[in-house]
């Protein structure tokens, strides 16, 4: 019988596989506009009444977004493979099945080295989100005896 503990952590990564994926694919999709997006620090007032995009949204906080569309397209894909291999290991998890834990981490695991391998070290700068995901780690081996 799975735990609540272990039934929130995968809810938890349930959620943030799908916006890492939905993330990845806009960005790979729309790389041009993506990566031509410029930060605004202080929108003027018709800027602040038009809706924006998706990417824009992202664009304004503390995460930077490159303006690079070869580095914003390579970026997509690792996040794509992270959030992919996060959620399959979570999904496997969520089935109380052991080796959904090692399926999470080779996709942590990913998440640190692909961007470093496709962009450089300048990448992690953007891939913040893995190392939170090193926490679920650490609490995801909590819940390993449950598992078979």
């Amino acid at each position: 019988m799975r735990s609540q503990f272990l039934t929130v952590l995968c809810i938890l990564t349930f959620l943030s596989c799908a916006l890492g994926l939905f993330d990845a694919t806009v960005s790979f999709l729309q790389t041009d506009a993506v990566s031509t997006t410029q930060r605004i620090d202080r929108p003027t007032p018709e800027a602040e009444k038009t809706p924006k995009q998706y990417y824009e949204d992202r664009s304004t906080g503390d995460v930077p977004v490159s303006n690079d569309p070869d580095e914003v397209r390579s970026l997509a894909i690792a996040q794509f493979a992270y959030s992919l291999l996060t959620l399959i290991g979570a999904i496997l998890m969520f089935r109380l099945l052991r080796v959904g834990f090692w399926i999470y981490v080779a996709g942590v695991a990913a998440g640190l080295l692909l961007p470093v391998a496709l962009d450089g070290f300048g990448a992690l700068v953007t891939s913040f989100g893995v190392f939170f995901s090193l926490l679920f780690v650490g609490l995801y081996w909590t819940t390993l005896k449950e598992m078979h």
